[in-house]
């Protein structure tokens, strides 16, 4: 309908002034029914996130807290100015409930200035890292839990604005701790104070009654906050709302309406607007367009609508339960979006006007590609298709065509894939493909344009290497490398569970436990025996290694590269072979060591890459957890990197085109032999050439050494 004049009408003799009070007005609201733009998530692959009208629900599904940060920044405060604020003061809110809560100690949760660090920040991208004092900015506000539940779902412990004496050491003192309950919702209020530098907390149950308060004097460069790091608790489920900035203002005021995109249809853009009870949503209508339900709007008229009759959800559907407060707004031009609210008993009373940029231009799908993850003798290749939508307009699941032709030219099969899907040829032949829009009826976003990729190259095995030496071999030891030993007392590492005589069963559904006799399993799982269960984390938790005596030719083709030898954290003496599991770089300064293959394997034509198949084995894959093998498909003359202390190299294949003489690109053999020419060219392991003052590992006459 169009403007909405009756209620106000209705109420204009009404005086709100002598009504006034004192009220938090949000000038900044972090989205709980969306999971889009702002939330990062370190571990994706193990959240499983529940946007709600009322609550985001997230779970954390693997043991180990992980981070659900979100990242506001400058956003926030294009509007406000900490100064000019009452008192120079604002709050941040935040309900928690947690619904179902692990048996585990692993949350914590901190405050932040804005830009004190970005979303790759270790300190917001590593679980438990602890922001520790002096090691970047200050904070507001922190809590963690100390002392979990003793059952799942039972009382725990939360320690607040507790100092770190180190980056995973806490100071355990309890003075400022409070004992919460699973199931239940609290609410966290920060108010900062910009001009005397304080941020005091108050912790209260679902009704208001404050339970804890306290007062951090931070030290930060900035007033404003405008990021929250979430150590979230392994297995639980989480639920959080109320999450935004205020600051009191005399009201009863209208607030701003929340503008968010919600669908991109065409040549059209659909917004998702939220705005309070006893409000009216105004807007001017930017294009013609029709809703979902079959009413006519007019480009350039105003709209009006109450908070009783706006229930739309974004599945473009009504609930006349739930969803009061939230309508969708056609644009179906360019331009700008207008929007405000005003009180229901008085129309002067207007917020601000939120202005919307829209750019009503059709979007086309990202073009697809293939992408070789496993290459075999012959002409078998498997191919993952990806369809990278990551800046793509509100990220679409993108739906890809594939059509497999044979080396005519004729068809062979044709499938709908999702970007991660593979696809596998086994003879002579090519690809097709284009992205498009399989989810709608009626396609939202334009075809991308058509991808070709021939398999038209036949491979043959080059080198084979295994690294997983059995027991036996290593400590017999090996010409080339020292024998030693292993000793993790501390048990920092997952390996010392490989090596023990620790042993798990398993049922159909993938459940474990602890060995028990005579019980039926589906599967047991065990460790390799070579010290008792009892020794995990002592002195007697031993295992033999091979330490190679020089690094950099004793695990041919592989080598390091030579950034990685130039890095200041390289430490030559933490390469070993262990036994069963390969190449490992056992110390924890690096988490990706860098390795390369011998580059007489690099190709001579770019149609024709040769690979190297890297087999992966994880220190996690160990009784209690599940399988830890993967493999790595790299190009010839690309690096691979070996992550972490606690994955080891088991075996590495090389593959080259039928035909291909390794050293054709300029190197023809990779020797440990100083003896050279001192005038002949000089190459890098990526056989380019280099000069003479080159430092590192360096080919001359077919000859490697180093300079």
């Amino acid at each position: 309908m169009k403007k909405f004049t009756l209620i106000a009408m209705a109420f204009a003799a009404l005086s709100t002034t002598a009504n006034a009070e004192l009220m938090d007005k949000y000038f900044f609201k972090i989205p709980t029914d969306k999971f889009a733009d702002g939330w990062v998530v370190q571990d994706a692959g193990n959240f499983a996130s529940t946007p709600g009208k009322d609550y985001l629900q997230v779970q954390n599904k693997k043991n180990g807290g992980r981070m659900l940060n979100y990242f506001w920044n400058e956003d926030a405060w294009q509007k406000v100015d900490v100064a000019k604020l009452p008192n120079a003061t604002y709050k941040f809110t935040m309900d928690l409930n947690m619904a179902s809560m692990a048996a585990r100690s692993d949350m914590e949760f901190v405050l932040l200035p804005i830009n004190a660090c970005t979303s790759t920040d270790s300190r917001v991208s590593t679980h438990n890292y602890r922001w520790v004092s002096g090691e970047g900015e200050d904070y507001f506000f922190r809590w963690r839990v100390g002392v979990g539940p003793k059952a799942a779902n039972g009382d725990f412990t939360i320690y607040i604005n507790e100092v770190p004496t180190a980056k995973n050491d806490w100071s355990k003192t309890t003075e400022d701790s409070l004992v919460l309950k699973s199931q239940v919702t609290y609410k966290f209020a920060v108010e900062i104070n910009g001009d005397a530098n304080t941020a005091t907390y108050t912790i209260s149950d679902a009704e208001g009654n404050s339970l804890k308060t306290g007062v951090h004097n931070y030290v930060c460069a900035e007033d404003r906050a405008g990021i929250m790091a979430f150590s979230m608790n392994g297995g639980s489920i989480h639920q959080i709302s109320n999450l935004g900035l205020s600051y009191l203002a005399e009201g009863p005021f209208a607030n701003e309406p929340t503008v968010d995109l919600l669908a991109a249809r065409g040549a059209e853009r659909d917004y998702y607007v939220n705005f309070h009870e006893n409000e009216i949503l105004h807007w001017i209508q930017l294009g013609n367009a029709e809703d979902a339900f079959g009413t006519q709007y007019e480009d350039g008229q105003e709209y009006t609508i109450g908070y009783w009759e706006a229930n739309d959800t974004r599945d473009f559907e009504q609930d006349a339960e739930n969803y009061f407060g939230s309508k969708i707004i056609f644009a179906s031009k360019s331009g700008q979006l207008k929007t405000w609210t005003t009180m229901e008993t008085d129309e002067e009373n207007k917020s601000e006007e939120v202005l919307t940029d829209v750019d009503a231009t059709e979007v086309v799908m990202p073009t697809p590609e293939a992408k070789i993850t496993n290459v075999e003798a012959g002409y078998g290749k498997e191919y993952t298709i990806i369809a990278d939508n990551s800046e793509t307009l509100l990220k679409p699941t993108v739906t890809v065509k594939v059509t497999v032709k044979d080396a005519s030219g004729s068809i062979v099969s044709t499938k709908e894939a999702l970007s991660g899907e593979k696809v596998k040829l086994e003879a002579p032949g090519s690809l097709e493909l284009y992205a498009y829009d399989g989810t709608h009826p009626s396609p939202w976003y334009g075809q991308s344009e058509t991808v070709t990729v021939n398999n038209n190259a036949e491979y043959e095995v080059a080198e084979n290497v295994d690294y997983a030496l059995d027991k036996a071999t290593v400590e017999a030891g090996k010409v080339g490398f020292t024998k030693e030993e292993i000793v993790d007392g501390s048990n920092k590492s997952h390996w010392d569970r490989i090596y023990s005589t620790q042993k798990y069963g398993y049922d159909a559904a993938g459940n474990s436990e602890n060995w028990v006799d005579g019980t039926d399993y589906t599967f047991v799982k065990e460790g390799f025996g070579f010290y008792d269960l009892g020794a995990i984390g002592t002195e007697n938790a031993k295992w033999p290694v091979l330490t190679p005596d020089d690094p950099t030719t004793a695990f041919a083709p592989l080598y390091p590269t030579d950034a990685f030898l130039a890095n200041s954290k390289y430490n030559a003496a933490a390469w070993h072979i262990f036994p069963l599991e390969g190449i490992v770089y056992y110390d924890t300064q690096v988490n990706n060591a860098e390795l390369q293959l011998d580059a007489k394997y690099t190709s001579d034509d770019a149609a024709k890459p040769n690979f190297y198949i890297v087999h992966k084995r994880g220190g996690y894959d160990r009784p209690d957890k599940g399988d830890c093998n993967s493999t790595e498909v790299v190009e010839a003359g690309k690096t691979f990197n070996l992550y972490r202390y606690d994955t080891a190299i088991n075996d590495v294949k090389v593959l080259t085109y039928k035909g291909f003489v390794p050293g054709t690109t300029g190197i023809v053999s990779v020797k440990n032999d100083t003896k050279a020419n001192a005038d002949a060219p000089i190459y890098n392991l990526a056989g380019q050439k280099v000069g003479k003052d080159y430092k590192g590992i360096v080919i001359q006459n077919g000859k490697k050494f180093v300079k």
